[in-house]
Protein backbone atom coordinates (compact mmCIF):
# COMPACT_ATOMS: atom_id res chain seq x y z
CA UNK A 1 0.00 0.00 0.00
CA UNK A 2 2.93 2.32 0.59
CA UNK A 3 3.82 2.03 -3.11
CA UNK A 4 0.27 3.12 -3.95
CA UNK A 5 0.64 6.24 -1.81
CA UNK A 6 4.02 7.06 -3.34
CA UNK A 7 2.43 6.81 -6.77
CA UNK A 8 -0.45 9.07 -5.72
CA UNK A 9 2.03 11.57 -4.26
CA UNK A 10 3.92 11.67 -7.59
CA UNK A 11 0.65 12.29 -9.46
CA UNK A 12 -0.33 15.00 -6.99
CA UNK A 13 3.08 16.68 -7.24
CA UNK A 14 2.66 16.90 -11.03
CA UNK A 15 -0.72 18.56 -10.52
CA UNK A 16 0.81 20.95 -7.99
CA UNK A 17 3.61 21.84 -10.39
CA UNK A 18 1.11 22.56 -13.18
CA UNK A 19 -1.20 24.59 -10.93
CA UNK A 20 1.74 26.54 -9.47
CA UNK A 21 2.93 27.53 -12.97
CA UNK A 22 -0.61 28.51 -13.88
CA UNK A 23 -0.92 30.48 -10.63
CA UNK A 24 2.23 32.43 -11.49
CA UNK A 25 0.94 33.24 -15.00
CA UNK A 26 -2.43 34.31 -13.64
CA UNK A 27 -0.76 36.54 -11.02
CA UNK A 28 1.17 38.30 -13.76
CA UNK A 29 -2.01 38.46 -15.84
CA UNK A 30 -3.88 40.11 -12.95
CA UNK A 31 -1.11 42.68 -12.51
CA UNK A 32 -0.97 43.43 -16.23
CA UNK A 33 -4.75 43.58 -16.47
CA UNK A 34 -4.96 45.98 -13.54
CA UNK A 35 -2.32 48.29 -15.05
CA UNK A 36 -4.07 48.29 -18.45
CA UNK A 37 -7.44 48.89 -16.77
CA UNK A 38 -6.10 51.91 -14.85
CA UNK A 39 -4.46 53.35 -18.01
CA UNK A 40 -7.64 52.81 -20.04
CA UNK A 41 -9.77 54.35 -17.29
CA UNK A 42 -7.56 57.46 -17.21
CA UNK A 43 -7.73 57.80 -21.02
CA UNK A 44 -11.49 57.29 -21.15
CA UNK A 45 -12.09 59.87 -18.39
CA UNK A 46 -9.75 62.42 -20.00
CA UNK A 47 -11.14 62.00 -23.54
CA UNK A 48 -14.77 61.19 -22.73
CA UNK A 49 -14.98 59.27 -26.00
CA UNK A 50 -16.98 56.12 -26.77
CA UNK A 51 -14.18 53.81 -27.91
CA UNK A 52 -11.86 54.30 -24.86
CA UNK A 53 -14.93 53.88 -22.62
CA UNK A 54 -15.90 50.64 -24.35
CA UNK A 55 -12.32 49.35 -24.10
CA UNK A 56 -12.32 50.16 -20.36
CA UNK A 57 -15.55 48.19 -19.85
CA UNK A 58 -14.15 45.21 -21.76
CA UNK A 59 -10.89 45.37 -19.78
CA UNK A 60 -12.86 45.52 -16.51
CA UNK A 61 -14.88 42.44 -17.51
CA UNK A 62 -11.70 40.63 -18.56
CA UNK A 63 -9.93 41.60 -15.33
CA UNK A 64 -12.80 40.25 -13.21
CA UNK A 65 -12.72 36.99 -15.17
CA UNK A 66 -8.96 36.63 -14.64
CA UNK A 67 -9.40 37.27 -10.91
CA UNK A 68 -12.12 34.60 -10.68
CA UNK A 69 -10.01 32.09 -12.63
CA UNK A 70 -7.01 32.90 -10.42
CA UNK A 71 -9.04 32.37 -7.23
CA UNK A 72 -10.32 29.04 -8.49
CA UNK A 73 -6.84 27.95 -9.54
CA UNK A 74 -5.43 28.97 -6.15
CA UNK A 75 -8.14 26.97 -4.39
CA UNK A 76 -7.24 23.93 -6.51
CA UNK A 77 -3.56 24.44 -5.68
CA UNK A 78 -4.33 24.60 -1.96
CA UNK A 79 -6.46 21.48 -2.26
CA UNK A 80 -3.71 19.53 -4.00
CA UNK A 81 -1.18 20.58 -1.36
CA UNK A 82 -3.61 19.33 1.28
CA UNK A 83 -3.97 16.08 -0.66
CA UNK A 84 -0.19 15.62 -0.76
CA UNK A 85 -0.04 16.21 3.00
CA UNK A 86 -2.72 13.60 3.67
CA UNK A 87 -1.11 11.04 1.37
CA UNK A 88 2.21 11.59 3.13
CA UNK A 89 0.39 11.21 6.44
CA UNK A 90 -0.84 7.77 5.35
CA UNK A 91 2.72 6.58 4.80
CA UNK A 92 3.69 7.93 8.23
CA UNK A 93 0.68 6.21 9.75
CA UNK A 94 1.44 2.82 8.24
CA UNK A 95 5.00 3.15 9.53
CA UNK A 96 3.70 4.11 13.00
CA UNK A 97 5.38 7.50 12.77
CA UNK A 98 2.35 9.52 13.86
CA UNK A 99 -0.91 10.90 12.53
CA UNK A 100 -1.96 14.50 11.85
CA UNK A 101 -5.52 13.80 12.94
CA UNK A 102 -6.85 14.15 16.49
CA UNK A 103 -5.57 11.71 19.12
CA UNK A 104 -8.84 11.41 21.02
CA UNK A 105 -7.23 12.49 24.30
CA UNK A 106 -10.50 14.07 25.47
CA UNK A 107 -12.20 10.66 25.35
CA UNK A 108 -9.85 9.12 27.94
CA UNK A 109 -11.89 7.76 30.85
CA UNK A 110 -10.04 6.06 33.72
CA UNK A 111 -13.29 4.42 34.84
CA UNK A 112 -14.13 2.82 31.49
CA UNK A 113 -14.19 -0.99 31.33
CA UNK A 114 -11.16 -1.23 29.01
CA UNK A 115 -10.17 1.88 27.02
CA UNK A 116 -7.42 2.99 29.42
CA UNK A 117 -5.82 -0.46 29.72
CA UNK A 118 -6.05 -1.07 25.98
CA UNK A 119 -4.49 2.31 25.09
CA UNK A 120 -7.47 3.27 22.95
CA UNK A 121 -7.33 7.05 23.35
CA UNK A 122 -4.45 9.50 23.45
CA UNK A 123 -1.23 10.05 21.53
CA UNK A 124 -0.25 6.93 19.53
CA UNK A 125 -3.29 5.00 20.82
CA UNK A 126 -5.59 2.86 18.69
CA UNK A 127 -8.02 5.72 18.06
CA UNK A 128 -5.17 7.98 16.95
CA UNK A 129 -3.88 5.27 14.63
CA UNK A 130 -7.28 4.79 12.94
CA UNK A 131 -8.73 8.29 13.05
CA UNK A 132 -9.31 10.17 9.78
CA UNK A 133 -12.12 12.42 11.04
CA UNK A 134 -11.91 16.19 10.56
CA UNK A 135 -15.14 17.00 12.44
CA UNK A 136 -16.02 16.79 16.10
CA UNK A 137 -19.04 14.61 15.36
CA UNK A 138 -16.82 12.24 13.37
CA UNK A 139 -14.34 11.93 16.22
CA UNK A 140 -17.19 11.34 18.65
CA UNK A 141 -18.74 8.64 16.46
CA UNK A 142 -15.45 6.77 16.03
CA UNK A 143 -14.69 7.04 19.75
CA UNK A 144 -18.11 5.62 20.51
CA UNK A 145 -17.59 2.64 18.22
CA UNK A 146 -14.30 1.82 19.96
CA UNK A 147 -15.77 2.04 23.44
CA UNK A 148 -19.43 0.96 23.22
CA UNK A 149 -21.14 -2.45 23.15
CA UNK A 150 -22.84 -2.90 19.77
CA UNK A 151 -25.33 -5.54 18.71
CA UNK A 152 -24.24 -8.24 16.28
CA UNK A 153 -26.44 -6.77 13.55
CA UNK A 154 -24.86 -3.34 14.01
CA UNK A 155 -21.40 -4.85 13.62
CA UNK A 156 -22.31 -6.76 10.48
CA UNK A 157 -23.96 -3.81 8.70
CA UNK A 158 -20.97 -1.63 9.59
CA UNK A 159 -18.68 -4.26 8.09
CA UNK A 160 -20.64 -4.14 4.82
CA UNK A 161 -20.44 -0.36 4.73
CA UNK A 162 -16.71 -0.32 5.47
CA UNK A 163 -16.04 -2.88 2.73
CA UNK A 164 -17.97 -0.82 0.18
CA UNK A 165 -16.26 2.44 1.13
CA UNK A 166 -12.86 0.73 0.97
CA UNK A 167 -13.52 0.14 -2.74
CA UNK A 168 -14.32 3.83 -3.26
CA UNK A 169 -10.78 5.05 -2.62
CA UNK A 170 -10.97 8.16 -4.80
CA UNK A 171 -14.37 9.21 -3.44
CA UNK A 172 -13.18 8.84 0.16
CA UNK A 173 -9.88 10.56 -0.58
CA UNK A 174 -11.56 13.56 -2.22
CA UNK A 175 -14.02 13.93 0.65
CA UNK A 176 -11.24 13.65 3.23
CA UNK A 177 -9.20 16.31 1.42
CA UNK A 178 -12.15 18.70 1.38
CA UNK A 179 -12.99 18.11 5.04
CA UNK A 180 -9.40 18.34 6.26
CA UNK A 181 -8.90 21.56 4.33
CA UNK A 182 -12.07 23.04 5.80
CA UNK A 183 -11.41 21.76 9.37
CA UNK A 184 -15.07 22.02 10.33
CA UNK A 185 -15.85 23.68 13.64
CA UNK A 186 -18.94 21.86 14.79
CA UNK A 187 -22.26 23.66 14.75
CA UNK A 188 -23.73 23.59 18.25
CA UNK A 189 -26.84 21.57 17.46
CA UNK A 190 -27.77 21.25 21.13
CA UNK A 191 -28.65 24.95 21.36
CA UNK A 192 -30.56 25.35 18.10
CA UNK A 193 -34.07 24.98 19.60
CA UNK A 194 -33.44 27.75 22.15
CA UNK A 195 -33.49 30.55 19.59
CA UNK A 196 -37.23 30.49 18.95
CA UNK A 197 -37.96 30.90 22.69
CA UNK A 198 -37.15 34.64 22.48
CA UNK A 199 -39.75 35.20 19.73
CA UNK A 200 -42.86 37.09 20.89
CA UNK A 201 -46.29 35.50 20.27
CA UNK A 202 -47.01 35.18 16.51
CA UNK A 203 -50.12 37.42 16.59
CA UNK A 204 -48.03 40.24 18.08
CA UNK A 205 -45.53 40.06 15.26
CA UNK A 206 -48.18 39.90 12.57
CA UNK A 207 -49.86 43.02 13.93
CA UNK A 208 -46.58 44.96 14.00
CA UNK A 209 -45.56 43.74 10.52
CA UNK A 210 -48.99 44.62 9.09
CA UNK A 211 -48.80 48.06 10.67
CA UNK A 212 -45.26 48.62 9.33
CA UNK A 213 -46.05 47.84 5.72
CA UNK A 214 -49.44 49.60 5.91
CA UNK A 215 -47.81 52.82 7.09
CA UNK A 216 -45.16 52.52 4.34
CA UNK A 217 -47.79 51.88 1.66
CA UNK A 218 -50.02 54.76 2.81
CA UNK A 219 -47.06 57.12 3.02
CA UNK A 220 -45.79 56.24 -0.48
CA UNK A 221 -49.34 56.59 -1.91
CA UNK A 222 -49.75 59.98 -0.28
CA UNK A 223 -46.42 61.20 -1.67
CA UNK A 224 -46.94 59.79 -5.18
CA UNK A 225 -50.64 60.41 -5.72
CA UNK A 226 -51.48 63.31 -3.39
CA UNK A 227 -48.25 65.21 -3.88
CA UNK A 228 -47.51 65.42 -0.15
CA UNK A 229 -43.94 66.38 0.82
CA UNK A 230 -41.44 63.51 0.80
CA UNK A 231 -40.54 64.31 4.40
CA UNK A 232 -43.59 62.21 5.28
CA UNK A 233 -41.28 59.19 4.75
CA UNK A 234 -39.96 59.90 8.23
CA UNK A 235 -43.20 58.41 9.57
CA UNK A 236 -42.47 54.77 8.53
CA UNK A 237 -38.80 55.33 9.40
CA UNK A 238 -39.67 56.33 12.99
CA UNK A 239 -42.22 53.55 13.32
CA UNK A 240 -39.76 50.90 12.07
CA UNK A 241 -37.02 52.36 14.26
CA UNK A 242 -39.11 51.65 17.35
CA UNK A 243 -40.19 48.28 15.93
CA UNK A 244 -36.53 47.29 15.40
CA UNK A 245 -35.68 48.51 18.89
CA UNK A 246 -38.52 46.43 20.36
CA UNK A 247 -37.31 43.34 18.46
CA UNK A 248 -33.60 43.97 19.09
CA UNK A 249 -33.26 41.21 21.70
CA UNK A 250 -34.85 38.72 19.33
CA UNK A 251 -32.78 39.64 16.27
CA UNK A 252 -29.54 39.96 18.27
CA UNK A 253 -30.01 36.49 19.76
CA UNK A 254 -30.31 34.91 16.34
CA UNK A 255 -27.40 36.90 14.90
CA UNK A 256 -25.18 35.82 17.80
CA UNK A 257 -26.22 32.19 17.34
CA UNK A 258 -25.39 32.30 13.64
CA UNK A 259 -22.25 34.43 13.92
CA UNK A 260 -19.30 32.61 12.40
CA UNK A 261 -21.37 29.51 11.70
CA UNK A 262 -22.22 30.17 8.09
CA UNK A 263 -18.94 28.55 7.02
CA UNK A 264 -19.78 25.53 9.16
CA UNK A 265 -23.15 25.21 7.48
CA UNK A 266 -21.49 25.39 4.07
CA UNK A 267 -19.00 22.68 5.07
CA UNK A 268 -21.65 20.31 6.38
CA UNK A 269 -23.77 21.09 3.35
CA UNK A 270 -20.90 20.01 1.10
CA UNK A 271 -20.36 16.80 3.06
CA UNK A 272 -24.01 15.78 3.14
CA UNK A 273 -24.53 16.71 -0.52
CA UNK A 274 -21.59 14.48 -1.44
CA UNK A 275 -23.17 11.63 0.54
CA UNK A 276 -26.58 12.16 -1.07
CA UNK A 277 -25.16 12.14 -4.60
CA UNK A 278 -23.24 8.85 -4.30
CA UNK A 279 -24.77 5.45 -5.08
CA UNK A 280 -24.39 2.75 -2.43
CA UNK A 281 -25.49 -0.85 -2.05
CA UNK A 282 -24.63 -1.38 1.64
CA UNK A 283 -27.80 -1.05 3.79
CA UNK A 284 -26.02 1.02 6.45
CA UNK A 285 -24.95 3.64 3.89
CA UNK A 286 -28.41 3.67 2.31
CA UNK A 287 -29.91 4.25 5.76
CA UNK A 288 -27.59 7.23 6.25
CA UNK A 289 -28.88 8.69 2.99
CA UNK A 290 -32.47 8.05 4.04
CA UNK A 291 -31.85 9.84 7.34
CA UNK A 292 -31.29 13.00 5.30
CA UNK A 293 -34.70 12.79 3.59
CA UNK A 294 -37.51 15.02 4.83
CA UNK A 295 -41.19 15.16 3.94
CA UNK A 296 -40.94 17.59 1.00
CA UNK A 297 -37.19 17.96 0.45
CA UNK A 298 -33.96 16.82 2.07
CA UNK A 299 -31.50 17.93 4.71
CA UNK A 300 -29.13 19.59 2.25
CA UNK A 301 -31.95 21.70 0.79
CA UNK A 302 -32.99 22.75 4.30
CA UNK A 303 -29.40 23.65 5.25
CA UNK A 304 -28.97 25.58 1.99
CA UNK A 305 -32.13 27.57 2.81
CA UNK A 306 -30.81 28.46 6.28
CA UNK A 307 -27.48 29.35 4.74
CA UNK A 308 -29.28 31.72 2.37
CA UNK A 309 -31.14 33.37 5.25
CA UNK A 310 -27.84 33.81 7.08
CA UNK A 311 -26.42 35.61 4.05
CA UNK A 312 -29.46 37.90 3.98
CA UNK A 313 -28.59 39.07 7.48
CA UNK A 314 -25.12 39.97 6.21
CA UNK A 315 -26.62 42.47 3.74
CA UNK A 316 -27.58 44.80 6.58
CA UNK A 317 -24.00 44.90 7.93
CA UNK A 318 -23.35 47.83 5.57
CA UNK A 319 -24.43 50.96 7.45
CA UNK A 320 -26.24 52.67 4.54
CA UNK A 321 -27.76 49.52 3.05
CA UNK A 322 -28.73 48.28 6.51
CA UNK A 323 -30.51 51.54 7.35
CA UNK A 324 -32.55 51.43 4.13
CA UNK A 325 -33.43 47.75 4.49
CA UNK A 326 -34.37 47.89 8.17
CA UNK A 327 -36.04 51.30 8.49
CA UNK A 328 -38.16 50.84 5.37
CA UNK A 329 -38.57 47.09 4.98
CA UNK A 330 -37.80 45.64 8.49
CA UNK A 331 -35.33 43.35 6.73
CA UNK A 332 -33.60 41.80 9.74
CA UNK A 333 -36.89 41.20 11.57
CA UNK A 334 -38.46 39.36 8.64
CA UNK A 335 -35.28 37.36 8.02
CA UNK A 336 -34.97 36.40 11.68
CA UNK A 337 -38.61 35.33 11.77
CA UNK A 338 -37.90 32.96 8.87
CA UNK A 339 -34.80 31.66 10.66
CA UNK A 340 -36.84 31.13 13.82
CA UNK A 341 -39.42 29.20 11.79
CA UNK A 342 -36.56 27.10 10.33
CA UNK A 343 -35.32 26.25 13.82
CA UNK A 344 -38.85 25.49 14.95
CA UNK A 345 -39.24 23.05 12.07
CA UNK A 346 -35.78 21.50 11.79
CA UNK A 347 -33.96 21.95 15.11
CA UNK A 348 -35.00 18.51 16.36
CA UNK A 349 -33.62 16.93 13.16
CA UNK A 350 -30.20 18.61 13.11
CA UNK A 351 -28.80 16.13 15.64
CA UNK A 352 -29.55 13.34 13.20
CA UNK A 353 -27.96 15.18 10.26
CA UNK A 354 -24.75 15.81 12.15
CA UNK A 355 -24.74 12.22 13.41
CA UNK A 356 -24.99 11.08 9.79
CA UNK A 357 -21.93 13.21 8.94
CA UNK A 358 -20.05 11.79 11.93
CA UNK A 359 -20.90 8.18 11.12
CA UNK A 360 -19.78 8.67 7.52
CA UNK A 361 -16.40 9.98 8.65
CA UNK A 362 -16.01 7.13 11.14
CA UNK A 363 -16.79 4.60 8.39
CA UNK A 364 -14.24 6.25 6.10
CA UNK A 365 -11.64 5.92 8.88
CA UNK A 366 -12.30 2.17 9.13
CA UNK A 367 -12.31 1.81 5.33
CA UNK A 368 -8.95 3.57 5.24
CA UNK A 369 -7.68 1.05 7.80
CA UNK A 370 -8.69 -1.80 5.49
CA UNK A 371 -6.97 -0.19 2.51
CA UNK A 372 -3.78 0.43 4.49
CA UNK A 373 -3.70 -3.21 5.66
CA UNK A 374 -5.04 -5.46 2.91
CA UNK A 375 -3.51 -8.47 4.69
CA UNK A 376 -5.85 -7.99 7.66
CA UNK A 377 -9.14 -9.89 7.75
CA UNK A 378 -12.69 -9.40 8.93
CA UNK A 379 -13.70 -11.45 11.98
CA UNK A 380 -16.42 -14.07 12.13
CA UNK A 381 -18.93 -13.99 14.97
CA UNK A 382 -20.32 -17.05 16.74
CA UNK A 383 -23.91 -17.16 17.92
CA UNK A 384 -23.10 -19.23 21.02
CA UNK A 385 -21.09 -18.07 24.06
CA UNK A 386 -17.46 -18.80 24.88
CA UNK A 387 -16.10 -18.82 21.32
CA UNK A 388 -12.65 -17.31 21.02
CA UNK A 389 -10.07 -18.45 18.52
CA UNK A 390 -7.59 -16.60 16.41
CA UNK A 391 -4.81 -17.40 14.00
CA UNK A 392 -1.72 -15.26 13.60
CA UNK A 393 -3.04 -12.45 15.79
CA UNK A 394 -0.77 -9.45 16.19
CA UNK A 395 -0.94 -6.07 17.87
CA UNK A 396 -1.69 -3.39 15.24
CA UNK A 397 0.39 -0.76 17.06
CA UNK A 398 3.58 -2.82 16.84
CA UNK A 399 5.53 -2.35 13.61
CA UNK A 400 5.00 -5.22 11.20
CA UNK A 401 8.72 -6.07 11.07
CA UNK A 402 8.84 -6.34 14.86
CA UNK A 403 5.41 -7.84 15.42
CA UNK A 404 5.19 -11.46 16.56
CA UNK A 405 1.81 -13.01 15.82
CA UNK A 406 0.25 -15.81 17.84
CA UNK A 407 -2.58 -18.27 17.45
CA UNK A 408 -4.95 -19.01 20.28
CA UNK A 409 -8.05 -21.12 20.86
CA UNK A 410 -10.19 -22.13 23.77
CA UNK A 411 -10.50 -25.89 24.04
CA UNK A 412 -14.04 -27.22 23.85
CA UNK A 413 -15.77 -26.50 27.16
CA UNK A 414 -12.89 -24.33 28.36
CA UNK A 415 -13.39 -20.64 29.12
CA UNK A 416 -10.56 -19.77 31.53
CA UNK A 417 -7.03 -19.36 30.18
CA UNK A 418 -4.04 -18.99 32.48
CA UNK A 419 -0.98 -17.47 30.77
CA UNK A 420 2.28 -17.85 32.68
CA UNK A 421 5.69 -16.54 31.74
CA UNK A 422 8.70 -14.59 32.87
CA UNK A 423 9.04 -10.82 32.92
CA UNK A 424 9.02 -9.12 29.49
CA UNK A 425 8.13 -12.41 27.77
CA UNK A 426 4.93 -11.03 26.19
CA UNK A 427 2.05 -11.80 28.57
CA UNK A 428 0.66 -8.26 28.84
CA UNK A 429 1.16 -7.62 25.13
CA UNK A 430 -0.81 -10.79 24.38
CA UNK A 431 -3.71 -9.58 26.55
CA UNK A 432 -3.67 -6.25 24.70
CA UNK A 433 -3.45 -8.05 21.36
CA UNK A 434 -6.57 -10.04 22.19
CA UNK A 435 -8.40 -7.00 23.52
CA UNK A 436 -7.52 -4.59 20.72
CA UNK A 437 -8.48 -7.06 18.00
CA UNK A 438 -11.82 -7.78 19.66
CA UNK A 439 -12.44 -4.03 19.97
CA UNK A 440 -11.66 -3.59 16.27
CA UNK A 441 -13.93 -6.54 15.44
CA UNK A 442 -16.84 -5.10 17.40
CA UNK A 443 -16.36 -1.67 15.81
CA UNK A 444 -16.91 -3.25 12.39
CA UNK A 445 -13.27 -3.03 11.29
CA UNK A 446 -10.85 -5.63 9.95
CA UNK A 447 -8.54 -7.17 12.54
CA UNK A 448 -4.79 -7.68 12.69
CA UNK A 449 -5.07 -11.45 12.36
CA UNK A 450 -5.11 -14.22 9.80
CA UNK A 451 -8.44 -15.29 11.25
CA UNK A 452 -10.57 -14.39 14.25
CA UNK A 453 -13.68 -16.26 15.39
CA UNK A 454 -15.38 -14.84 18.49
CA UNK A 455 -18.59 -14.54 20.43
CA UNK A 456 -19.96 -11.10 21.17
CA UNK A 457 -18.41 -10.06 24.48
CA UNK A 458 -18.46 -7.16 26.85
CA UNK A 459 -14.77 -6.60 27.55
CA UNK A 460 -13.46 -5.74 31.02
CA UNK A 461 -9.78 -5.40 31.82
CA UNK A 462 -7.44 -5.30 34.79
CA UNK A 463 -3.99 -4.28 33.59
CA UNK A 464 -2.93 -0.79 34.63
CA UNK A 465 -3.63 -0.29 38.33
CA UNK A 466 -1.88 2.57 40.14
CA UNK A 467 -2.32 4.46 43.38
CA UNK A 468 -4.00 7.87 43.46
CA UNK A 469 -2.72 10.75 45.58
CA UNK A 470 -5.76 12.88 44.75
CA UNK A 471 -8.12 10.15 45.96
CA UNK A 472 -5.77 9.04 48.77
CA UNK A 473 -5.98 5.39 47.70
CA UNK A 474 -3.19 2.82 47.56
CA UNK A 475 -2.48 0.52 44.63
CA UNK A 476 -3.92 -2.46 46.48
CA UNK A 477 -7.12 -0.63 47.42
CA UNK A 478 -7.60 0.50 43.83
CA UNK A 479 -7.13 -3.14 42.80
CA UNK A 480 -9.86 -4.12 45.24
CA UNK A 481 -12.19 -1.44 43.85
CA UNK A 482 -11.50 -2.61 40.30
CA UNK A 483 -12.12 -6.23 41.22
CA UNK A 484 -15.32 -5.27 43.01
CA UNK A 485 -16.62 -3.59 39.86
CA UNK A 486 -15.63 -6.59 37.74
CA UNK A 487 -17.19 -9.17 40.07
CA UNK A 488 -20.41 -7.18 40.42
CA UNK A 489 -20.66 -7.02 36.64
CA UNK A 490 -20.02 -10.72 36.01
CA UNK A 491 -22.50 -11.77 38.69
CA UNK A 492 -25.17 -9.93 36.72
CA UNK A 493 -24.00 -10.94 33.24
CA UNK A 494 -21.54 -13.72 32.47
CA UNK A 495 -21.20 -12.68 28.83
CA UNK A 496 -18.14 -10.67 29.81
CA UNK A 497 -14.61 -11.39 28.63
CA UNK A 498 -12.09 -10.57 31.33
CA UNK A 499 -8.48 -9.76 30.50
CA UNK A 500 -6.61 -9.81 33.81
CA UNK A 501 -2.92 -9.14 34.32
CA UNK A 502 -1.24 -10.18 37.59
CA UNK A 503 -4.06 -10.13 40.12
CA UNK A 504 -3.48 -8.53 43.53
CA UNK A 505 0.03 -7.33 42.75
CA UNK A 506 -0.13 -4.84 45.60
CA UNK A 507 -0.06 -7.39 48.42
CA UNK A 508 2.28 -10.11 49.75
CA UNK A 509 2.94 -13.33 47.82
CA UNK A 510 0.89 -15.60 50.10
CA UNK A 511 -2.24 -13.41 50.05
CA UNK A 512 -1.74 -12.79 46.35
CA UNK A 513 -1.75 -16.54 45.58
CA UNK A 514 -4.74 -17.31 47.80
CA UNK A 515 -6.69 -14.29 46.55
CA UNK A 516 -5.98 -14.99 42.87
CA UNK A 517 -7.12 -18.59 43.23
CA UNK A 518 -10.30 -17.53 45.05
CA UNK A 519 -11.13 -15.02 42.30
CA UNK A 520 -10.52 -17.65 39.62
CA UNK A 521 -12.84 -20.10 41.40
CA UNK A 522 -15.49 -17.37 41.53
CA UNK A 523 -15.17 -16.86 37.76
CA UNK A 524 -15.49 -20.61 37.18
CA UNK A 525 -18.61 -20.74 39.38
CA UNK A 526 -20.25 -17.98 37.35
CA UNK A 527 -18.90 -19.40 34.04
CA UNK A 528 -17.21 -16.13 33.13
CA UNK A 529 -14.65 -16.31 30.29
CA UNK A 530 -11.26 -14.88 31.23
CA UNK A 531 -7.65 -14.75 30.13
CA UNK A 532 -5.40 -14.32 33.17
CA UNK A 533 -1.70 -13.49 32.89
CA UNK A 534 0.37 -14.35 35.96
CA UNK A 535 3.74 -15.28 37.42
CA UNK A 536 1.89 -17.38 39.98
CA UNK A 537 2.39 -21.07 39.16
CA UNK A 538 -0.16 -22.07 41.81
CA UNK A 539 -2.81 -20.45 39.64
CA UNK A 540 -1.74 -22.62 36.71
CA UNK A 541 -1.90 -25.68 38.97
CA UNK A 542 -5.67 -25.12 39.28
CA UNK A 543 -5.98 -26.76 35.87
CA UNK A 544 -5.60 -30.12 37.62
CA UNK A 545 -8.73 -29.42 39.66
CA UNK A 546 -10.62 -27.86 36.74
CA UNK A 547 -9.35 -29.69 33.63
CA UNK A 548 -12.46 -28.90 31.59
CA UNK A 549 -12.71 -25.22 32.43
CA UNK A 550 -9.02 -24.13 32.48
CA UNK A 551 -6.40 -24.18 29.74
CA UNK A 552 -2.76 -23.28 30.38
CA UNK A 553 -0.57 -21.31 27.97
CA UNK A 554 2.84 -19.75 28.52
CA UNK A 555 5.54 -17.51 27.08
CA UNK A 556 9.07 -18.84 27.38
CA UNK A 557 12.57 -17.42 27.36
CA UNK A 558 15.80 -18.95 26.11
CA UNK A 559 18.98 -18.50 28.18
CA UNK A 560 22.12 -18.98 26.12
CA UNK A 561 25.56 -20.13 27.25
CA UNK A 562 26.48 -16.60 28.30
CA UNK A 563 23.42 -16.31 30.55
CA UNK A 564 21.81 -13.89 28.08
CA UNK A 565 18.04 -13.95 27.67
CA UNK A 566 16.34 -14.31 24.31
CA UNK A 567 12.60 -13.86 23.84
CA UNK A 568 10.66 -15.44 21.00
CA UNK A 569 7.27 -14.02 22.16
CA UNK A 570 5.51 -17.17 20.93
CA UNK A 571 2.53 -18.52 22.84
CA UNK A 572 2.80 -22.20 23.76
CA UNK A 573 0.52 -24.71 25.46
CA UNK A 574 1.44 -25.58 29.02
CA UNK A 575 3.05 -23.92 32.03
CA UNK A 576 6.21 -21.79 32.10
CA UNK A 577 9.13 -23.23 34.08
CA UNK A 578 11.78 -20.61 33.26
CA UNK A 579 11.78 -17.26 35.04
CA UNK A 580 14.18 -14.37 34.79
CA UNK A 581 13.83 -12.06 37.79
CA UNK A 582 17.22 -13.10 39.18
CA UNK A 583 18.89 -12.53 35.79
CA UNK A 584 17.33 -9.08 35.43
CA UNK A 585 18.49 -8.12 38.92
CA UNK A 586 21.94 -9.42 38.14
CA UNK A 587 22.10 -7.10 35.12
CA UNK A 588 21.81 -4.12 37.47
CA UNK A 589 24.41 -5.51 39.91
CA UNK A 590 22.24 -7.39 42.39
CA UNK A 591 22.98 -11.09 42.93
CA UNK A 592 20.16 -12.71 44.91
CA UNK A 593 22.21 -15.89 45.45
CA UNK A 594 24.95 -14.20 47.52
Amino acid sequence: MINYYHQRIEETEKNIEYLQRRDNYLSMGRLLGFVLLVISLIISISTLKLIPGAVTVLLAIGFVQVVLIHLKNHANLTRENTRKGLLTNEIRGINLEGNNYYSGAAFRDPNHDYTLDMDIFGEKGLFHYINRCATGVGNKALAGWLSDEPTLNTILVRQQAVKELAKKKSWCENLRVELYERRIKDFDAEHLPEIKKTLPPPHNIKIWITASFSILAITLSAIIFAGINASLLLLPVFFNYFFNARMNRFTSTIKIQLEGREKTLIDYHYMLTTLEAEEFSAPYLKNLQEDLLLEKNNATTAIAYLQGLSKKLDYSLNMIVGAILNYFFIWDILTCIKISAWFDKYASKTHLWFEVAGKLEALISLANLENNHPQWNYPEFAENKFELSGKEMGHPLIAEKERVSNSFQWAEGSFITIVTGSNMAGKSTFLRTLGVNIILAQAGAPVCAGKLHISLFRIMTYLTITDSLSENTSTFYREILRLKKILESVREDNNVLLLLDELLRGTNSADKAKGSMAITRELINYKVPAVIATHNLELAEMQKSYPQEITNYYFDIIIDDNNKMKFDYKLKTGVCNTFNASLLLKEIGIDIER
